[in-house]
């Protein structure tokens, strides 16, 4: 319960006074505490890193590294590029900063900059349909009407501008694509482009009465490759049977019937393609595959050239007489398959005698090719063209076990089916710099393809393809660097 006021000693309200007043008298006196440094992970002078983890990052931008392009009477510079370097390249949500310098600055009277994008697609009419992707300018300094000397322009001129990550054309929303060229496209299609360029121009006043504004542009362009990378990693287990059987689930495998062309007597092949699962792979990593055919002898050696000599040659006895091997059952398509025994179509001809000759040998067919195809499609107002490009091969190799004659004494009526294995890596080449995307009139995407035969157009010869997608950077970051004191 509250005391009235009225209730308290005029002595105790005294000390309560004194007290406070004491209290007062001997505190200190409070001071704002300094603000906290300025932290940069940078090393300063003399400082050194200890250790250095990129972390989530793709790319660690250095400002003090920088691109310069020098015209006539002017500079213009990018911070952040890598040093020797051709045609600076930004990433997804990366700033474009910089700074434009003057010979004579006191001639300027405005500063202006514009960021564009365009894509380009020319027809064999002459005629190029051109969707802008980027279109932002900005001015970056006007002279006031002043004519003071603190009106004229500054010796250097910044700017900052940030890509968006899509664009609109009518009533859709694309991502924005990555920088893209592709010439010979056939059909009703010459070219695609998408290109990306800065361009600043500069305006200066008349010198007297007698003469006009002036406006000069400097133009410089840059690549914009988006940064990409997989959600899983990429196994560098290679392509063998044996890490197949034990990791199965590591491999995606895409299986096929080949018929024998032209011998419609002849029994059909089959193909298997196996390749990591994740089927997402970065540029700069080699993607392992294996490539596993069978068949009966004479359907393979109709449609395989083997061009490999025998690695070596002993006498056995013949048989007394013919048996087939017999095939281990098994509930797996893929362990069935490894666990046959299976013969070299390479010696096929042969006839039963006292003495056989058992050549073991692998199979380097010629016509058998494995490769990155990308497929590049444009369609403009019901006009449509498909262009593919070869952008890896793989170098096929034979794998144990190798592989010997039929003993059975049948030849090629031999009805026990045959089984090739190759394994291999592919990478795509170094001038491929950005995976598969799609815009407004265009669709880029890539597969692993499994080709037989030697047509010219090899797009005809393939039996079996997978597709992919192309990243930029590896599932895992670098690894840290170190330096020790």
């Amino acid at each position: 319960m509250a005391i009235p006021p009225s209730t308290l000693d005029p002595g105790s309200a005294e000390l309560c006074s004194c007290v406070l007043t004491a209290l007062t008298h001997t505190l200190p006196p409070y001071t704002p505490s300094p603000p906290a440094p300025s932290y940069s992970d940078r090393p300063s002078c003399g400082e050194r890193s200890l250790q250095h983890a990129p972390g989530s990052r793709f790319r660690q931008r250095n400002p003090a590294s920088t691109f310069v392009k020098e015209f006539k009477k002017a500079t213009l510079v990018l911070r952040g590029q890598e040093p020797n370097i051709r045609t600076p390249w930004y990433g997804r949500d990366e700033v474009i900063c910089g700074f434009v310098t003057f010979e004579n600055p006191g001639r300027v009277s405005q500063v202006d900059i514009l960021v564009e994008g365009k894509l380009n697609v020319t027809t064999t009419d002459g005629v190029s349909k051109v969707t802008n992707l980027v279109n932002a300018s900005s001015t970056l300094w006007k002279k006031s009407s002043s004519s003071s000397a603190e009106g004229s322009c500054p010796e250097q001129v910044e700017f900052a501008f940030t890509l968006p990550e899509s664009y609109q054309s009518g009533d859709s929303t694309y991502p924005l694509p990555p920088s893209f060229q592709e010439f010979d496209l056939g059909g009703s299609f010459l070219s695609i482009r998408t290109c990306y360029r800065i361009r600043v121009s500069v305006t200066k006043p008349p010198k007297n009465r007698f003469s006009f504004e002036k406006t000069e542009h400097l133009f410089l362009s840059f690549d914009y490759l988006p940064r990409s990378r997989s959600e899983d990693p990429t196994t560098t287990l290679p392509g063998c049977l044996a890490n197949i059987k034990q990791l199965p689930n590591e491999w995606w495998q895409a299986t096929s019937a080949v018929p024998v062309e032209g011998q419609p007597q002849l029994e059909p092949i089959f193909t298997n393609l196996f390749i990591p699962a994740a089927r997402v792979y970065p540029l700069t990593e080699p993607i392992p595959f294996h490539v596993e055919v069978s068949g009966r002898r004479e359907s393979l050696r109709a449609l395989l050239r083997c061009t490999s000599p025998p690695e070596s040659t002993s006498t056995s006895p013949a048989p007394s007489q013919p048996s087939s091997p017999t095939i281990p059952s098994s509930t797996s398509k893929r362990s069935s398959m490894s666990l046959v025994k299976g013969k070299s179509p390479a010696s096929l001809s042969l006839s039963p005698g006292p003495q056989q000759r058992t050549r073991r040998q692998s199979c380097d067919p010629t016509n058998l090719k494995v490769f990155i195809v990308r497929q590049i499609k444009v369609e403009i107002k019901k006009k449509k063209v498909l262009k593919n490009v070869i952008i890896a091969r793989g170098e096929l190799e034979s794998v144990p076990p190798l592989l010997d004659i039929c003993r059975c004494g049948l030849g090629d009526a031999c009805v026990t089916p045959e089984y090739l294995s190759w394994t291999g890596t592919l990478k795509p080449s170094p001038d491929v710099r950005t995976g598969g995307f799609e815009a407004e009139f265009v669709r880029v995407t890539d597969y692993v393809a499994l080709a037989i035969g030697e047509s010219e157009v090899p797009w005809t010869d393939i039996k079996n393809s997978v597709g992919i997608k192309l990243v930029t950077d590896p599932w895992e970051d670098p690894e840290p660097e170190f330096v020790l004191m």
